[in-house]
């Protein structure tokens, strides 16, 4: 069976080395099936202007785009009419200017290629419930790009078709913000998902990361006491397999003892960065974006001080990746990782525990942790780059501090009266039948 295409993307290719020895940089190159085209960018610029996500960008729009030719003294009234502007021409324009503007415009961009084979043909005036809803239900039947085999990938979810309506709405707010439309077209997401807010416990975090150093656990029979898991036997994984795993430890100890999201921790770097993360071993802190990179206002990256725990780890890999040239934190036999979805969910089945168990897990445990150990809300929002509203609403149930201020409130008057009743009032008592 053929490899199905996994779509354009960009490819990180290490650098090879010359017959005198010297090695050339690692660069970033556009591939689209069997087409390679060279963005002359290394791992520090892949964000920002001029950058290899900004190249991906303009590529899938000249690839893509459908110009229409108009008639230039109608062409102001034909752009406010939402029957005679193709889906096509929305999302051209938001592609080439501002998805540009974005953090990750791979991204949007990723969106715009899968939304166009649906809507290039439609106009804005065929964006409603209907549509948008089938919309829904094709992509759901879709398989995942990311998987070899269509037949056994898991299909798309309902997330990301939210996502990729979401990018369309965005789309037309800004045709709108440009072209005044006389209709603005409402598109129609699916219902938000609720999200979970699962953590590790001590246990499940210990046996995690003792799969990602190389070992499989099988349960054994018995007894399980209250609170634990089921034990079992270890076997060691053969050597490939085991540094084949060895930057999965990493992510697991920098991502639960920071908080930081998983798209940070695996784009940092040893060294300042204009554009990446980057951890700062000499001071304890990590960058979690470059010094060009502004943040946002839903999705917060702070500096954050390393734990003494791991700062110790963090200054051994750091001098072992600078003998060998590295200037990923999180690499893979030298190359800097992108996603490590496939090996993590490995990582996941070796180790016993729930498939439900994700990257971003790492993040709700680290917040898990800190309210657990009564840290200070405000201290601990700051840490993790969240609102401390944020980190109340989803976390603060785990304080051992919990509503207790108000849980054990209850039977300080006399039973069978009112708190706060006068002694002129002692004869209109209640009873609590």
């Amino acid at each position: 069976m053929s490899r199905s295409s996994k779509g354009v993307r960009l490819y990180l290719r290490k650098g090879r080395r010359k017959p005198n020895g010297a090695r050339l940089p690692d660069r970033y190159f556009i591939r689209d099936g069997e087409i390679e085209i060279g963005t002359g960018c290394g791992p520090d610029r892949r964000e920002g202007p001029g950058g290899a996500e900004e190249q991906l960008a303009e590529y899938i729009l000249r690839k893509s785009a459908q110009p229409v030719q108009a008639d230039p003294d109608t062409e102001r009234q034909r752009r406010s009419n939402p029957a005679q502007v193709y889906v096509a021409e929305v999302l051209a324009e938001y592609a080439s200017g501002p998805a540009l503007r974005l953090a990750h415009p791979d991204k949007e961009a990723s969106f715009i290629e899968t939304l166009l084979p649906w809507w290039e043909d439609k106009t804005l005036a065929d964006v409603k419930r209907s549509n948008c809803l089938a919309y829904v239900d094709k992509r759901v039947a879709d398989p995942n790009r990311a998987f070899k085999d269509p037949a056994s990938a898991p299909r798309v979810s309902t997330s990301t078709a939210r996502r990729e309506l979401e990018c369309l709405q965005t789309a037309i707010s800004k045709w709108h913000e440009e072209h005044h439309l006389a209709v603005v077209p409402i598109v129609v997401l699916p219902e938000k998902p609720e999200t979970p807010r699962d953590a590790l416990t001590r246990d499940m975090a210990a046996r995690l990361l003792k799969a990602a150093l190389g070992y499989r656990f099988t349960e054994a029979a018995g007894p399980v006491r209250p609170g634990r898991l089921r034990p079992g036997i270890w076997t060691r994984l053969s050597l490939s397999s085991r540094q084949n795993r060895r930057h999965l430890a990493r992510f697991l100890l920098i991502s639960v003892y920071t908080g930081s999201r998983s798209g940070v921790t695996t784009a940092a770097l040893w060294e300042a960065s204009p554009r990446n993360p980057w951890a700062d071993v000499n001071t304890g802190v990590m960058y979690r974006r470059g010094r060009d990179v502004r943040d946002h206002r839903n999705k917060l990256r702070p500096v954050v001080a390393f734990p003494d725990r791991l700062l110790a780890h963090l200054r051994r890999w750091r001098r072992l990746d600078q003998a060998r040239g590295v200037n990923a934190v999180i690499h893979f036999h030298g190359e800097p990782v992108q996603r490590l979805k496939r090996t993590f969910r490995s990582c996941v089945e070796d180790a016993g525990l729930s498939g439900d168990i994700s990257p971003h897990w790492m993040r709700h445990t680290s917040a898990t942790w800190l309210m657990k150990g009564g840290a200070d809300i405000w201290a601990a929002a700051g840490f993790l780059g969240m609102s401390a509203t944020t980190l109340v609403n989803n976390y603060g149930h785990h304080r051992p501090d919990f509503q207790d201020d108000v849980r054990n409130r209850f039977g300080y008057a006399k039973p069978g009266t009112i708190s706060g009743t006068s002694a002129g009032e002692s004869d209109r008592r209640f009873r609590i039948v």
